[in-house]
């Protein structure tokens, strides 16, 4: 004589169901890339918001990246502004920026090394305009801006917005498993576009 579940194994059934339900959905979703697609997006609106802000207000900002790497497992990003306005030249930051993993070959480049670490030291980026962003486990980012040999895969990088009303040239890669988008920003305009593919970073000439 065949009886019916009880509550208990029809319950412990529905929660194997929904893990199993739960685990293709994932699965799907490396796959096709849909965490990725979004990351991408948001990004997209970042980098708008970003460009603007620090046009109407005067402040410096940067999205500041800390990529996956054996120390930091996690990706993430945040959006920062100095705490009050500044005036910071572009040329001086790209350098400033490449130079911090370069020792300082001349005198003048090492004098201008020191006076741009004196001001961010001065203003500071304390100030968060959004709160970190960690990305999911399976998505990962490459960034690359204008002053950049080559686009950087671990560590930290930045990308700046000045008060002038432009930026940094730069692409940003998203990957999730075989899915890539590459961001590709203008620095004059603040515009975004979206390429559904990994682009290689333009050849870097002094």
């Amino acid at each position: 004589m065949s009886r019916g579940m009880t509550l208990i194994e029809l319950l412990v059934s529905m929660a194997i169901i929904a893990v199993v339900l739960g685990l293709t959905v994932v699965g799907i979703g490396a796959l096709t890339g849909v965490q990725a697609k979004a990351v991408t997006n948001e990004l997209a609106g970042a980098i708008r918001t970003l460009y603007d802000t620090s046009a109407l207000t005067g402040r410096t900002c940067r999205l500041a990246f800390s990529l996956a790497d054996d120390m930091e497992p996690g990706t993430r990003y945040q959006a920062e502004c100095s705490e009050k306005a500044t005036a910071i030249r572009r040329e001086s930051t790209a350098r400033f920026e490449l130079k911090q993993s370069m020792a300082p070959q001349t005198a003048t480049e090492k004098e201008e090394r020191q006076k741009i670490e004196a001001l961010l030291l001065q203003t500071g980026f304390s100030e968060q305009e959004t709160k970190p962003r960690t990305l999911p486990s399976s998505v990962t980012l490459s960034v690359w801006t204008e002053h950049q040999l080559k686009a950087t895969t671990q560590g930290k990088a930045y990308l700046y917005f000045f008060p002038q009303g432009f930026a940094e040239n730069a692409q940003i890669v998203v990957r999730q498993s075989n899915n890539a988008w590459t961001l590709l920003v203008s620095g004059l305009t603040g515009k975004v576009q979206v390429v559904s593919e990994e682009l290689e970073p333009p050849t870097w000439q002094k």
